[in-house]
């Protein structure tokens, strides 16, 4: 992992050596959270559809060439929610459910009607008891007088019981998993404190958006369409002589590019044979990041490096070039753009 487009932390094992069995060995290989940017032409998809979760779409993506290692986080967890709603279906639901299935199970018309018949003789004194509530609210709102009684409340008192609900857990889909990870991180040299600030910048620029100009060729187009045409018309050009050259229009930063997505993993480095292994703990679904922070003084006070290792040399247009304070800690938050199915749960997920 000496490549320019590895960005890497920590660079080294805290204890360095290749003695692994005993109690007190070096730290040896080191797990990381992979990180890497890409993004997604959503123009060059097949079909034009750059979304993630159409059946059978190929979307066009354009990886970034620097990929990030991260020594893993103090907690790994990940949370599978699937969405259910309460829904009381009543005798009326049970009803409509049943005589759906026999419309689809292509039941005749005599089973049908014979299905409904039985039906809506279980439903009677439901009805029954309804009818009575309803009269009795009836009568009480001509004298002037209050109540709340329902057939419900009918039965409960008179008969010590109340109608079956037929309660149902309605299934409603699957939320996008989220991830959130914490990483404190110390930079022990000028070297390793350049590798924190190329990591932080690389998570946050791939974050936000960017600015984006109008395509002219688009606007041309659009122009020359019926729409552009019918806006372009103008209404006083009868009653005027007057010609008015048209306005300039600023097309610069007219629009706001999609942020990179992310791809996440779990390896393991061998820093001796620079093999890198996944440590499938679970695997990852393209994710987007929602949110970037970085705490500058984890330790509940402000502290920075000596002049002999801080580089406080900084351009406009990069900035600093190293970290200035010893520790940060940064927070990541992800949520995953593909839901996860059963089939994605025996591969991994």
């Amino acid at each position: 992992m000496a490549n320019s487009a590895i960005l890497r932390y920590p660079l080294k094992a805290p204890v360095a050596g290749d003695y692994l069995d005993s109690s007190d060995a070096p730290t040896g290989r080191i797990d990381y959270l992979k990180v890497r940017r890409f993004r997604v032409l959503h123009e060059q998809s097949e079909g034009g559809y750059g979304g993630s979760n159409l059946p059978g779409n190929r979307q066009e993506l354009s990886w970034n060439d620097q990929i990030a290692y991260i020594a893993m986080p103090q907690s790994i967890s990940v949370s599978y929610q699937v969405d259910y709603a309460a829904t009381n279906m009543g005798s009326a639901g049970v009803l409509g459910a049943g005589i759906a299935a026999a419309v689809g199970g292509g039941s005749n018309a005599d089973q049908l009607t014979s299905q409904i018949q039985s039906a809506a003789s279980a439903m009677l004194p439901e009805l029954a008891y309804n009818k009575a509530a309803n009269m009795i609210s009836s009568i009480a709102s001509q004298l002037s007088l209050e109540t709340g009684v329902t057939g419900a409340a009918l039965q409960n008192l008179v008969k010590g019981r109340i109608m079956n609900p037929f309660t149902e857990q309605i299934f409603n889909g699957v939320q996008f998993r989220s991830h959130q990870f914490t990483f404190k991180m110390f930079a022990r040299n000028k070297k390793e404190a350049e590798s924190i600030l190329a990591i932080i910048r690389y998570l946050k620029q791939g974050a936000m958006p960017i600015l984006g100009n109008a395509d002219p060729a688009e606007e041309n187009q659009l122009k020359s369409s019926e729409l552009g045409k019918n806006i372009d018309k103008d209404p006083d050009a009868s009653s005027t002589s007057k010609t008015t050259s048209s306005p300039v229009v600023n097309t610069s930063g007219k629009f706001l590019k999609i942020p990179d997505r992310f791809q996440l993993e779990f390896v393991r480095y061998d820093p001796f044979s620079a093999k890198i292994s996944r440590v499938e703990h679970y695997k990852f679904q393209p994710c987007v990041c929602q949110n970037v922070t970085v705490n500058y003084t984890p330790d509940g006070q402000y502290v920075s490096f000596k002049d002999a290792i801080a580089d406080l040399s900084a351009s406009a247009t990069t900035g600093a070039t190293q970290m200035l304070v010893p520790a940060v800690e940064v927070g990541l938050s992800f949520a995953e753009t593909r839901f996860v199915t059963q089939e994605e749960i025996i591969q991994g997920y």
